[in-house]
């Protein structure tokens, strides 16, 4: 073989999977502690993604997308050296939230000056301070692949879209460009809370590996 990869079993990190394979993915080999579990021929398998039976569970192996590398998951889960592992995957998505918070401070300052002698002025600060915070509270912990942060932020910017789909009614085709790029933000975070929910799911298991380590 011409390479080959150690990946540490999630459910116990002091054993590890062995991987082996020749160039192009033409043949894959899995070892674990020397015996052979199973073998693939053809990158075409790996693309789809293949499960081996064994003592330790079900060995999963696929390709990762970019870039392109060999992930393994044991029932589901992820090794740490995964590409792909949730948690990577959820650390990504801190740039919507960087964009919808750069966004949310170039809206609130023209805002600001369309109604700076209104009124309701200090009530559309608070209002949009309390968005701006929301924002960067959840870029900067999502960026650390805290799911609780990618929720917060999920959740204020449906909101806010929300209410932005009920302007469409007396809006003009200003209104209605924004909110289609509303809406194009919305679908691609929709697309990442698999990773939030993916990342907690992991998480927890690291507390149970943890929580186990403490009681032997």
């Amino acid at each position: 073989m011409d390479f080959e990869k150690k990946y540490p079993i999630p459910q116990n990190l002091n054993e590890h999977i062995l991987v082996q394979w020749s160039r192009g993915y033409k043949r894959v080999e899995v070892y674990f502690q020397d015996k052979l579990i199973g073998t693939v021929e053809g990158s075409k398998h790996l693309i789809e993604g293949v499960r081996f039976p064994s003592d330790q569970g079900t060995i999963g192996l696929k390709l990762s997308e970019d870039p392109i590398t060999i992930d393994v998951t044991v029932d589901g889960f992820h090794s740490p050296n995964n590409v792909s592992h949730p948690k990577k995957q959820l650390k990504k998505s801190a740039t919507f939230f960087w964009i919808i918070f750069s966004f949310a401070v170039i809206g609130s300052l023209i805002e600001g000056m369309q109604i700076s002698v209104s009124p309701y002025l200090g009530i559309v600060i608070s209002f949009n301070t309390i968005l701006l915070v929301g924002y960067l509270i959840s870029a900067i912990f999502v960026g650390q692949s805290k799911p609780w942060a990618f929720y917060l932020g999920f959740s204020i910017y449906s909101l806010t879209t929300f209410f932005a789909l009920l302007t469409l009614f007396f809006g003009n085709f200003l209104t209605i460009l924004v909110f289609i790029i509303r809406g194009v933000i919305l679908y691609f975070l929709i697309t990442n809370i698999k990773h939030a929910v993916a990342t907690h799911r992991h998480n927890q298991l690291n507390k149970l590996r943890s929580s186990n380590l403490l009681d032997q």
